[in-house]
């Protein structure tokens, strides 16, 4: 059971994102400012930063969730499945749970237009967290001999597919069949090593 503690910490990261989130709506995500973002969660603009460390961090504020849901879809994936094989069942699971609609998506779809900062968070911070978490359960998966530095580099190959994808997916309003863009680059990347 969480501590008193710990609960107050989840009720103010909640109020934050619905803070947020509103005048993401209202106002549009440019415009609005971290300090408007706090006067609405009636929280000190420093409070905010305890919680996230900018602006675009609020938009993927469930990415660990996420993360770790997608590294116990990995772990669960047949020992005997290749890596590859595995790591794209999974990323094919995220782009139907992604394609679901939600006020996140199409209100992430409407903002990334706006602002390239969007992607750049998610591709700095959400996609790096994402393949180092890939990265260490298929190193582990490998055993001792397997070379880190190659399943590394693979690891970070198939996820930029799959960042491309998701970015085609956003950048057309979030409208378009995620798994069918998915199953494009996928194809296309696989054409081009095997060309």
């Amino acid at each position: 059971m969480p501590t008193l503690r710990e609960r107050h910490a989840e009720r103010t990261r909640d109020a934050i994102v619905a803070a947020a989130y509103e005048l993401f709506s209202e106002k549009g995500y440019a415009e609005t400012t971290v300090d408007e973002i706090a006067e609405r969660a009636e929280i000190a603009p420093r409070t905010f930063f305890r919680y996230f460390p900018a602006k675009e961090a609020v938009f993927f504020h469930n990415a660990n969730d996420q993360v770790d849901n997608a590294v116990a879809l990995l772990r669960a994936r047949p020992a005997d499945e290749a890596p590859y094989d595995s790591l794209v069942a999974v990323l094919r699971s995220i782009a139907s749970d992604l394609a679901e609609p939600s006020n996140q998506q199409i209100l992430l779809a409407k903002h990334a237009a706006e602002s390239s900062r969007l992607f750049d968070h998610h591709r700095a911070v959400v996609m790096c967290q994402f393949e180092d978490a890939v990265t260490e359960v298929l190193v582990e998966r490998a055993g001792a001999g397997n070379d880190p530095l190659a399943i590394q580099a693979a690891v970070a190959a198939v996820l930029a597919t799959f960042g491309t994808a998701v970015r085609a997916w956003i950048s057309s309003g979030a409208k378009d069949d995620l798994e069918a863009i998915l199953e494009r680059c996928v194809a296309a990347a696989r054409d081009a090593f095997q060309a």
